[in-house]
Formats: structure tokens, sequence, C-alpha cells
């Protein structure tokens, strides 16, 4: 019976997750140019000085980040208790991996939160030496500048996971190629964060973020709503 809610619990949290992706894709998209990437593909002037602006998207996409990546904790709770007998040892690795990564999501996101829109009113009311000041202190505002424990992680827990629910033919072969799809999509962010790549965060969160996780995670969810998982 606990087992059962566990996955029930996490069929839950995979489709608001899924849902949630899809805000988080559009919010991305409709954000001023100034501020997608945020200071790490522009420079602290134009982002800020925009963020001070127009605060309302940009707040909404790092609030609904923040908050998936907490459902995201309860998926890999869920996933792990279906598919455990696949492979142990590989699920209950990719599962600590999993929780690492949607844990740094979520404070990342959180800290971006809090710090971004100060910084923002401190840099449009201060003088030269305090907006010069301001400019040094962009590497310091994430926790993963290049996403590589929070896309990256979960990206890996992802691709796994899928590979052995393929290979095991335990669910749908299109249910293992999109989760190996998502994979790509999200190693792409983390490439066009290091090569400051928009158009490559864009695409990520296009095909990413607005179609494919949306429909891998809700697909995942009514499956873990049905099925009590794999003996």
């Amino acid at each position: 019976m606990e087992n059962n809610n566990i996955q029930k619990l996490g069929g839950t949290c995979a489709i608001l997750l899924g849902i949630s992706y899809l805000i988080i894709g559009l919010t991305y998209l409709l954000l001023p140019e100034t501020q997608k990437g945020g200071t790490l593909l522009h420079e602290s002037d134009k982002f800020l000085l925009s963020l001070s602006q127009s605060p309302t998207l940009i707040t909404i996409h790092h609030l609904v980040s923040g908050l998936s990546a907490l459902l995201g904790i309860a998926v890999v709770m869920g996933v792990l208790n279906f598919a455990h007998t696949l492979n142990e040892g590989w699920v209950r690795w990719m599962s600590y991996l999993g929780y690492l990564g949607f844990g740094v999501t979520a404070v990342d996101h959180f800290r971006i939160l809090s710090i971004e829109p100060i910084r923002a009113e401190r840099f449009v009311g201060g003088d030269l030496s305090t907006q010069s000041i301001i400019r040094t202190t962009d590497f310091f505002v994430s926790i993963d500048p290049h996403m590589w424990l929070s896309f990256g992680l979960v990206g890996v827990w992802v691709l796994v996971i899928s590979w052995l629910l393929l290979r095991k033919k335990v669910l749908s072969r299109l249910f293992g190629y999109i989760g190996i799809a998502i994979f790509v999509l999200y190693f792409l962010v983390e490439l066009g964060t290091v090569f400051k790549s928009e158009l490559l965060i864009s695409v990520s969160a296009g095909l990413g973020a607005i179609i494919l996780a949306p429909i891998w995670y809700i697909w995942l969810g009514i499956i873990f709503r049905k099925d009590r998982g794999i003996s």
C-alpha cells in the first residue's frame, strides 16, 4: 500500500510537472530579448534595466521553475518505486542524481528570484560606482550558472530511465525515444549557456519545454496512476 501511494504521488506530480514545463517554456520564449539567458548572455546594464522595467514574466518563469523542481523530486521517487527491479543499481544511482539535479534547480531559481530584483533596483537607482560593483556580482547570482547540475543531471536521469524502459520493453518505444530526445534538448541548454547561444536555448524551450517534456511527464504520470509497478 505504501509503495502504491508513493507511485500515485509521483504520478500526480509528474502530470503537474508536465504542465509546469509548458508554462516555463512559454514564459521563456515570451521574455524580452535582453532577459533571455540573463547576464550570462547579455550585458548587466541591459538585463538589469530591462528587469526593472518588465519583471512579471521572468518572475513567473523562475517561480514556476523552482516549484516544478520540487515536483520533480516526487517524480524521481515514483520512478524509483516503479522501475527499481529493472536494474536496481542503475535506477538507484540515477535517482540520486535526479534528486540532486532537481534540488539544485529549485534552490537556483528561488535564489535568482530573490536576488535579481534587488540587484536591478540598486543598479537602476545607484551611481556609477555602485553600478560598477553590481556588474562584478553576475556570477554569484546562480549556484549553477551553466546548468551542468540542473539540466545536466536531470537530463542524464531521463536518458538512463528511458533507455532502461526501452531496452526492457516495459513501456512504448515512443516513450523511450521521447526521453532520449529530451536529454539531447537538455544538453542544448548547457551548450547554449557555455557558448552564449540564445538560439540553442530557445530551441530547447520550444521543442523540449513546450512539446516533448509535457508529453513525457504527463504520459509517465498517467502510467503511474494506473500501474502498480514492475514486478
